[in-house]
C-alpha cells in the first residue's frame, strides 16, 4: 500500500508520500476547490505533483484541504484527482478534520486552527461533534493572522504604537496611509495582506504594546470559540503558523482562563501521517 496524504491551503499544499517505511515530503500549489476551477487543479496536479511523485503509483490519498466542505464540492475534486492521479481509493476531507486528527489523534479533544484564517472544533476521538462558526476575517475569525494585523493596522494609523515604531513599519513595507487604506478597502484579498503583517508584529514581541494587541487577540479567540464549548476539562491543541510563533502568549492567556494546552504544531502533516500509519 502506497498512501498520499494532503494538507491543503488556498497558497501551498504540503503532500506526504508514505511508501513501507519511507516518506517523502512534497510542496505543491494550495488547491482550494472552492476558489479554483478545474483546469487549475488539474494543471497544478499534472504540472507540480505528478513530476515530484516520480512515477510511484498512490493507492489510496487522503486529501484535507481548505475549500473542502463537502458534498459535490468534493465529489468534484475526488475526480479531479483520480483523472489526474490514477487512484481509485480516495478520501476527502476538511482542514478542520485535518487539525483535529493531526493534533488529537483517536483522543478527545478541542482542536485549533490559527493560521491566516482561525477556526475551531469540539472532536471526540472519531468525528467533529462541535463547530463554532468562525464567520470570517469581518465578522469574526478572532486569532488568526488577519485578525492580529487589522488590531496591528488600527493601533498604527491611530498612532497608539509610537513615532519609532511607525516609522519603522512605514520604512519595512515601503507604504503609507493612503496606500494601507487602498490595499485594504479596494483590492482583493486582504485578509491574506493582514496576516502577510504577523512577522512584523512577531519581531517586535518586546514592545509592550505590541504584547498587548497579540494577547487580546488570543484572548478574543478563547472566550469567542474556546470556551463556549463549555468543555474545560478538554484540552486545547492548535495547529498554524500563528498558534505555532505566538505559543507563549497563547500559553499565558490559556492558563489565565483555566484551559489545558496541548501540543501546538505549526502544520498538520506530521500528525497526519502519525494517524494514518498507526492503526
Amino acid at each position: 500500500m502506497i498512501l498520499l496524504i494532503a494538507d491543503s491551503g488556498s497558497t501551498t499544499t504540503d503532500w506526504a508520500v508514505i511508501n513501507n517505511n519511507t516518506t517523502a515530503h512534497i510542496k505543491t500549489s494550495g488547491i482550494n476547490p472552492i476558489h479554483m476551477d478545474d483546469a487549475t487543479i488539474g494543471h497544478t496536479l499534472s504540472t507540480e505533483l505528478l513530476p515530484q511523485l516520480q512515477g510511484t503509483q498512490p493507492t489510496h490519498i487522503h486529501f484535507y484541504g481548505a475549500g473542502c466542505v463537502g458534498g459535490a464540492v468534493n465529489d468534484r475534486l475526488q475526480a479531479i484527482i483520480a483523472q489526474h492521479i490514477g487512484c481509485d481509493n480516495i478520501h476527502i476531507y476538511s482542514d478542520l478534520l485535518a487539525a483535529a486528527r493531526s493534533l488529537c489523534g483517536r483522543n478527545k479533544g478541542i482542536a485549533g486552527i490559527l493560521g491566516t484564517g482561525a477556526n475551531s472544533c469540539l472532536y471526540d476521538g472519531e468525528k467533529i461533534v462541535e463547530n463554532i462558526p468562525p464567520l470570517g476575517y469581518i465578522l469574526g475569525d478572532e486569532g488568526s493572522g488577519a485578525a492580529l494585523g487589522k488590531s496591528f493596522l488600527r493601533a498604527l494609523l491611530r498612532h497608539e504604537l509610537g513615532d519609532e515604531l511607525i516609522e519603522e513599519f512605514y520604512t519595512t513595507y515601503q507604504t503609507d496611509y493612503s496606500q494601507i487604506i487602498n490595499r485594504i478597502y479596494r483590492q482583493p484579498a486582504a485578509n491574506k495582506y493582514l496576516a502577510s503583517l504577523s512577522p512584523f508584529i512577531a519581531a517586535h514581541l518586546h514592545i509592550e504594546v505590541v504584547q498587548k494587541i497579540v494577547a487580546e487577540t488570543i484572548a478574543a479567540y478563547i472566550d469567542n470559540h474556546i470556551l463556549r464549548y463549555n468543555s474545560n476539562d478538554t484540552p486545547l491543541y492548535l495547529t498554524g503558523s500563528v498558534a505555532y510563533h505566538y505559543r507563549a502568549i497563547i500559553a499565558q492567556v490559556a492558563q489565565s482562563r483555566g484551559i489545558t494546552l496541548g501540543n501546538i504544531t505549526q502544520t498538520p502533516i506530521d500528525g497526519l501521517i502519525t494517524y494514518h500509519t498507526q492503526s
